[in-house]
């Protein structure tokens, strides 16, 4: 049995050394059959002499054997020994390495996340009156996907990653905002046709923005902007051609921009404005329900309304805040 077996094995010194001393037992015993085969050979004087002297070489050659077979043992075990201790060490050093990396991307994903809110932040701080508007949304958009995950349609497309990045992302709708005059986004009361088109132009501007920051980044795979782009500019697109900037139909409109656009009508109509009042749930469910296959995705409503309690409950439980 080689070294390399032993340390495989990993066999105490006990255990080795009485392998070792067998077969140094087998050894001897092999010998002895040759040198006893010589004594049909030797006078009767001559096979005392002759067995006297074997007695002795034999206990000789026997003891070196077994001395020099523990030496080896026990370095073979104290090798086996540094070893183990070596591979403890080295996944000690991994997983320390790996809870670092782990605590880094955590850390950069909260930066992303934090970000992207402040951004959304700054486009919504120009509008006293939407209030939460982007926490509610964003909470409405996220338990739609999640519910989304367990339709036969999209339960091998939203996967959690899908429903975090929908989670995060939905707050930078309007944040071309930014780029509209406050004489327009402020009025008090409704906007004239020009005034409209002008206002429309948001949908253009914050997508045009998350395009060229997420070309920044020079990737490949999706980014967390991708998401928020294509919210960005499609969440007034309607499931009937008629929405804008693009008049997109169907299912050509990302699924991301449909359920926000359901999430930001539900939360528009059932919040206060200067220009009116809040809706009741029932009349915003009324107003969603006649939306289906017009300006909705009809699955999207179906969902909607699966969760209709649950929404209604965080939406009455916010505004008491």
């Amino acid at each position: 049995m080689s070294s390399s077996d032993l340390i495989k094995n990993d066999y105490n010194p006990e255990e080795i050394e009485y392998m070792l001393r067998e077969n140094v037992n087998a050894l001897k015993g092999s010998i002895d059959q040759i040198y006893y085969g010589l004594l049909n050979y030797l006078t009767e004087s001559e096979q005392r002499n002759f067995l006297s002297y074997l007695k002795d070489q034999i206990n000789s050659l026997q003891d070196t054997l077994h001395k020099s077979v523990v030496e080896k043992a026990a370095h073979i075990n104290e090798l086996n020994l540094q070893i183990s201790k070596s591979y403890k060490e080295l996944e000690l050093l991994k997983q320390s390495l790996e809870q670092r990396v782990k605590s880094k991307t955590r850390e950069i994903k909260k930066v992303q996340q934090v970000t992207i809110f402040a951004l959304a932040r700054l486009a919504e701080s120009r509008d006293q009156e939407t209030g939460d508007h982007l926490g509610r949304m964003r909470t409405y958009s996220y338990m739609i996907a999640k519910e989304l995950a367990n339709t036969k349609q999209y339960q091998d497309y939203i996967d959690q990653k899908y429903i975090n990045n929908i989670y995060y992302s939905s707050p930078l709708h309007d944040i071309g905002k930014v780029g509209i005059s406050d004489t327009i986004l402020l009025k008090p009361g409704r906007l004239s046709v020009e005034e409209f088109e002008v206002m429309k132009g948001h949908t253009l501007i914050g997508g045009r923005t998350l395009e060229d920051a997420e070309k920044q980044l020079r990737k490949k795979s999706k980014s967390f902007l991708s998401m928020g782009k294509k919210i960005a500019y499609c969440h007034h697109e309607k499931w009937d051609g008629s929405g804008y900037p693009f008049g997109l139909k169907g299912n050509d409109i990302p699924l991301s921009a449909r359920i926000v656009a359901l999430a930001d009508v539900y939360d528009a109509l059932t919040s206060k404005r200067v220009y009116k009042n809040a809706m009741t749930h029932e009349m915003a469910r009324s107003i969603i329900i006649e939306g289906s296959g017009k300006h909705f995705d009809p699955i999207i409503v179906e969902v909607f309304l699966r969760l209709e309690d649950k929404i209604k409950d965080y939406c009455i439980r916010k505004f008491s805040e």
